[in-house]
């Protein structure tokens, strides 16, 4: 009972050090990208919602992350609508922002409502000049990335070249998929589980409370026997 029970508080002793220093330690930010343990965990990895390709350069939402390539682009989305090449690199459409990108991946910024990106869009493309078109609702939208002004267009939509929405190759599905799986399953939340017993499910709940009344009879056994021989 003694050799068992000091197993555990082993175990629950570090894995609570580790838990206290967590935000030192940055485990809530640190991942694992195990297949097993996601398989354990049931998470399963979504599929590609969208995807769209420009110049041979791919954007591609899965989840709430959105790519450039093979590369994360800091932040959350929902959604993705298309995406534009421009002088600077790239801008990424979703529905209520711009994702300004260059062409080596690096965050130029992201443009929303606050400079007066409109809401509710559902298409981005070009027309002969060159000029980023907006489409909100059918409602067709010059977009000035320099000067940052948002004004309806001339053109029809048949004068617009629009970015379409595309299936990416199986080897890019399966290197975003898999990046993204590595940011599914957290330290913090393995060592919590590991801590807590919930990592075997309900069964490791009620053996982490044996053990607990282990403990206490070890302790008390301890006591009683320690008391006689002192008698």
């Amino acid at each position: 009972m003694g050799v068992v029970s000091a197993l555990f508080v082993i175990v629950l002793s570090f894995s609570g050090l580790l838990l206290h220093y967590s935000p030192s330690l940055s485990l809530d930010n640190r991942f694992l990208s195990s297949t097993a343990l996601l398989r354990w965990y049931a998470i399963e990895v979504p599929e590609i919602s969208s995807s769209y390709s420009s110049n041979s350069q791919r954007a591609s939402l899965i989840g709430d992350a959105l790519y450039f390539n093979e590369l994360r682009v800091p932040g959350s989305f929902n959604t993705l609508v298309g995406m534009i090449d421009t002088e600077f690199g790239y801008a990424i459409a979703t529905e209520n922002q711009l994702v300004l990108i260059t062409e080596q991946g690096e965050l130029i910024g992201i443009l929303g409502s606050l400079v007066g990106v409109p809401s509710g869009i559902t298409r981005i493309g070009s027309d002969l000049t060159g000029e980023l078109i907006l489409d909100r609702s059918s409602q067709l939208i010059v977009a000035d990335l320099d000067a940052l002004t948002w004004s309806a267009s001339p053109h029809v939509d048949t004068s617009v070249q629009w970015n379409e929405n595309s299936q990416p190759d199986a080897r890019l599905i399966a290197s975003i998929r898999n990046d993204y799986a590595s940011s599914l399953l957290s330290w913090e939340r393995l060592i919590l589980d590991i801590h807590s017993g919930r990592l075997l499910g309900n069964l490791g709940v009620i053996l982490v409370d044996l053990m607990a009344i282990l403990f206490i009879l070890v302790a008390t056994t301890g006591i009683w026997v320690w008391s006689k021989r002192r008698s």
